[in-house]
């Protein structure tokens, strides 16, 4: 009965006895019974183990770990377990096995059963523990376990090397000593959510004492998870060694301040040498035009036309590396106003035309009805990338045309892609040479410098100012065929302002009515003498009367006795400068106290304009001085009609 029950057991029973000699000391083991499943794992063919001796079956038993564990429980009398899959019937039957041996009066009790599955579990966890710990073990960055009362269950070799403490003197103490404290006391505001027991993340910087001296600044990446059956938290705390990191970061933001300063030195170097360059090219430029009226040989007519030619280009030079050094220094705004896109490209095309016809170049425009009547866009930026495409169009085509076509095309954000076209029959461009033209300082190679002449800047402006108003430039050409460059911009729409039809307009302040500039009344302000005397060569032709000032103390009191009609003011002047002596003017009792005044500067970079207007000036005109634009300027402040502008500058 019972041997049939042990049968059905689904584990291994037997037991085995020890065989002496004669003086007791045991030479083999016995097995003295055994259920059906030992038999099977360990004669698989058939057949029962009971009785045979053990080392005579297998001599390798002497040596196992199933027989070394059965002789102690012999000798000690003591229950042993042990895991394995290395021996005869774990082998047998592929299996994990659990074997407990208990002591009997004859000898041992051996019962075994399966564990492969918790095994190999067991195995799997050892596998993800050991990958953890080796994870951590060898992290860049210190890692501090805790528990809820605070004590440090673990912290890797980074920690251990950052604080100087070794595991054994970390492990067990309050983690407050990572920081100096006795008991580590979190801010009132981690407090809170440590009481409420939820799983956090709290990152915070902190000094930490080294314990052979000194302190390291740190960065505490604290955080927590559940884990175990009981859903214990446990404390996860990430450091970080920042001392590096905070030297670099100050080093940045040193290197930063110094780069603004240089910027902003470069800023004040490059507006100094615009003012420092031109004011002598506006006496070069300013006497060559006064030349230009007189009765002159048609060879001291033709060195005038050098001379100014010569000037403007040179003129054209220093706006593009002043324009490129904005660009570059970040400094560079698009001020987008509402305008007629036609009107301004059809003013430009008429200034473009003139130099056309010379070289016997036909130039043609051609705006689509898509383009619509009024947008938001920068002028001045428009106007200076298409005229930086019409002009290079010219200068390149010998013969033949050059066609200007403007379309435009709404997006779905309300705003209009305006595209402009400007296509010529010139020398063209190399396929693999056509990005290099848009690089600073490049054309296509140097026989086109040799050639053409230039600084190779207007491309590299044009479509930098492009990509700021949200489009770009683009070239298509063929060598001996000419070239398609294409300009794209970004403008908003402007909506006619329609006043209520209750709305009340106020009158204009009246004007005195002026017919032209004889014997207008103009004191001129500038404490250079060949400045002085240009603008006086221009006005004098149209029939100005001129007084002259060399500072603007001087301005004043010659305003305070006689009475004028316009002030031309410089406003870089030693003693009182332009700016200051206006603002006196405006705000004294002063006889002129109204009249206008145009500032007459070298300042012209950009921006420059618009922040004389909104200081209060009438009018605004850079130097080296072109008689058109003062004269524009004067009669476009006195108002005067539109057919008078027209007579004077045809006249000069």
């Amino acid at each position: 009965m019972q041997a049939s029950v042990l049968d059905k057991l689904p584990i291994i029973v037997c037991e085995i006895a020890p065989i002496r000699n004669e003086f007791g000391e045991i030479v083999d083991l016995e097995w003295t019974s055994a259920n059906r499943l030992m038999n099977e794992s360990i004669l698989p063919e058939g057949g029962s183990v009971v009785g045979m001796r053990i080392f005579e079956f297998d001599p390798a038993y002497r040596d196992s770990a199933m027989v070394q564990n059965i002789l102690e429980v012999i000798e000690t009398g003591e229950t042993r377990t042990l895991i394995t899959q290395q021996g005869r019937a774990a082998k047998m039957l592929g299996k994990v096995l659990k074997t407990t041996i208990i002591p009997t009066e004859c000898g041992a009790l051996a019962c075994s059963h399966e564990i492969t599955d918790i095994a190999e579990e067991r195995d799997e966890a050892r596998r993800r523990y050991d990958l953890a710990r080796a994870a951590c073990d060898n992290a860049i960055y210190g890692i501090v376990l805790t528990n809820m009362s605070g004590l440090i269950v673990y912290v890797n070799q980074a920690l251990c090397e950052m604080s100087g403490w070794s595991r054994d003197e970390l492990v067990g103490k309050n983690v407050g000593i990572l920081t100096g404290q006795d008991e580590y006391r979190p801010d009132p505001d981690l407090a809170k959510k440590l009481a409420t027991g939820e799983v956090l993340r709290h990152v915070t910087d902190a000094e930490a004492p080294r314990k052979c001296g000194g302190t390291n600044q740190i960065e505490l990446s604290l955080s927590s998870a559940k884990w175990g059956e009981t859903g214990e938290l446990v404390f996860v705390t990430y450091v970080r060694d920042i001392r590096e990191e905070r030297r670099k970061a100050h080093e940045l933001r040193d290197a930063l301040n110094r780069a603004e300063q240089a910027t902003r030195l470069k800023s004040e170097f490059l507006a100094n040498m615009s003012h420092e360059i031109r004011t002598p090219l506006n006496g070069v430029l300013g006497m060559a035009q006064v030349l230009a009226h007189g009765q002159l040989t048609p060879a001291q007519a033709d060195q005038v036309s050098v001379i100014l030619d010569s000037g403007n280009t040179l003129m054209v030079l220093l706006n593009d590396i002043l324009d490129l050094s904005k660009i570059e220094a970040g400094r560079m705004e698009v001020s987008a106003v509402a305008g007629d896109l036609r009107h301004k490209l059809s003013g430009l095309f008429k200034l473009h035309e003139s130099r056309a016809q010379e070289k016997g170049v036909s130039v043609q425009m051609f705006v689509h009805p898509s383009v619509p009547s009024r947008l938001v866009f920068d002028p001045v930026r428009v106007r200076q990338c298409v005229g930086n495409l019409v002009s290079n169009a010219i200068k390149f085509t010998s013969h033949g045309e050059v066609m200007v076509v403007v379309t435009s095309e709404p997006d779905e954000f309300g705003q209009h892609t305006v595209t402009i076209h400007v296509s010529d029959t010139g020398c063209g461009i190399a396929a693999d040479k056509i990005e290099r033209v848009f690089e600073s300082f490049a054309q296509e190679d140097g026989s086109t410098t040799r050639r053409f002449g230039g600084t190779g800047l207007g491309l590299s402006i044009t479509r930098k100012l492009a990509r700021m108003m949200g489009g770009d430039v683009s070239a298509v050409s063929q060598p001996g065929k000419g070239s398609v460059f294409t300009l794209t911009f970004k403008a908003g729409t402007s909506a006619p302002v329609i006043l209520d039809s209750g709305a009340r307009l106020l009158p204009a302040p009246s004007q005195k009515a002026r017919v032209g500039l004889t014997d207008c009344r103009a004191l001129v302000v500038d404490d250079n003498a060949i400045n002085r005397r240009v603008a006086r060569s221009f006005l004098e032709i149209h029939g100005l009367l001129i007084a002259e000032a060399g500072d603007g103390n001087e301005a004043l009191d010659i305003l305070s006795r006689e009475k004028f009609d316009i002030v031309l003011m410089d406003i870089h002047m030693p003693g009182l400068d332009g700016a200051e002596a206006f603002k006196r003017l405006r705000t004294t009792g002063n006889p002129n106290r109204l009249t206008p005044v145009i500032a007459l500067t070298a300042d012209s970079m950009h921006g420059d304009r618009e922040k004389f207007l909104a200081k209060g000036f009438d009018g605004y005109v850079s130097k080296p001085i072109d008689e058109r634009s003062l004269v524009t300027a004067i009669t476009q402040t006195l108002s005067l009609p539109p057919e008078t502008i027209q007579t004077l500058l045809q006249a000069g």
